[in-house]
């Protein structure tokens, strides 16, 4: 189903859920009120910055509502993803990588899940963004700038791609190879190893000597980085502002920047992928649990940007998501309505 499809039929969708809207609408006084709720945000992992945006959303609505018991659970995007749809957990944090393949029951998804899920918040306004790093002595060594150059000099590589159920890194792994024309089986031909591992573990690798190149994202600066290059001095693979835009339109994100001056490794500005991780609703999750997130990560805001640096300046609008061909859930379209 290609893009346009897919807008029309949300269109659709949307006309049908406006019934539900109203009637949501209708009902906001009896949302609008301080009882605690109960609900679970399925994830990704426990560790790295990623889990700051659950836990934050988690955080924000017991404090608006007090004796809430709302929790972050760890686990990764694909397996949240079909606990959602499936109505085992109210809710799941996911980018529009997962979305999209799941519309289309790309794998790992199974089938299609259209129609089983909606958009709730918007957590990291386009603030993941992809790095690309290698340990500089092995890039020196082989005269590595980007990709390439390990194209056409056939250079193998031991590469972290992380684990098979993080669909956020694999498919800007698949999405940046392919701007050279390569994808992972050829890191293989050329003799090259794909390093199935959780970022944090990667750098471990990295700091032993091995692990040559890692494609991972995060928040900058990425804190795990900056403690690698204290010890094993590592560069950034570059990426023209043309080739960040071409991985980002196969994967239906935009384009951020890293700031030179947040890594002392890197020289100047480099134009990256960037995306935003969202809060999704499944069958299980009621109008009022829905709603009472909106409000208060809305209500909440300060106390969700002290979170981390990088949340410092999303503001009250950001934080409505809106993707093409996603709905977003009758109550969480009724609490912003009404603010």
């Amino acid at each position: 189903m290609n893009i346009l499809t897919r807008q029309i039929k949300a269109a659709v969708a949307t006309a049908v859920m406006a019934v539900g809207a109203q009637g949501a609408s209708a009902q906001m006084a009896e949302y609008d009120n301080d009882e605690p709720i109960t609900a679970t945000i399925a994830g990704y992992s426990s560790r790295g910055m990623v889990s700051v945006l659950g836990e934050g959303q988690a955080v924000v609505v017991r404090n608006a509502y007090p004796g809430s018991n709302v929790v972050y659970e760890p686990g990764n995007p694909a397996g949240s993803f079909v606990a959602v749809v499936n109505g085992e957990r109210e809710f799941a944090l996911e980018t529009v990588i997962e979305m999209n393949k799941a519309m289309v029951g790309e794998a790992p998804f199974p089938e299609s899940y259209e129609g089983k899920f909606w958009l709730v918040t918007a957590l990291s306004p386009e603030r993941t963004l992809a790095h690309v790093y290698g340990r500089k002595a092995f890039l020196e060594e082989h005269g590595i700038k980007s990709f390439a150059d390990i194209k056409e000099k056939e250079i193998p590589v031991r590469l972290g791609i992380n684990q098979p159920g993080n669909l956020w890194v694999r498919g800007h792994v698949d999405a940046i190879l392919a701007q050279y024309g390569m994808t992972k089986e050829d890191i293989e031909k050329f003799g090259g190893t794909l390093i199935e591992e959780r970022t944090g573990a990667t750098i471990g690798l990295m700091r032993d000597g091995r692990a040559d190149i890692e494609i991972t994202g995060g928040f900058v600066p990425i804190g795990g980085l900056i403690e690698l290059n204290n010890t094993t001095p590592i560069s950034f693979l570059e990426i023209s502002q043309e080739e960040a835009a071409g991985a980002a339109e196969e994967m239906g994100i935009t384009t951020g920047v890293i700031p030179a001056d947040v890594y002392d490794f890197l020289d100047s500005d480099m134009p990256v992928p960037a995306s935003t991780h969202y809060i999704i609703a499944g069958p299980s999750a009621t109008d009022e649990q829905v709603f009472k997130l909106a409000k208060a990560l809305d209500t909440e805001l300060v106390a969700y940007q002290a979170m981390h640096p990088a949340l410092g300046d999303v503001t009250n609008e950001q934080i409505v998501p809106n993707v093409p061909g996603i709905p977003l859930h009758p109550a969480a379209k009724a609490y912003y309505e009404s603010r």
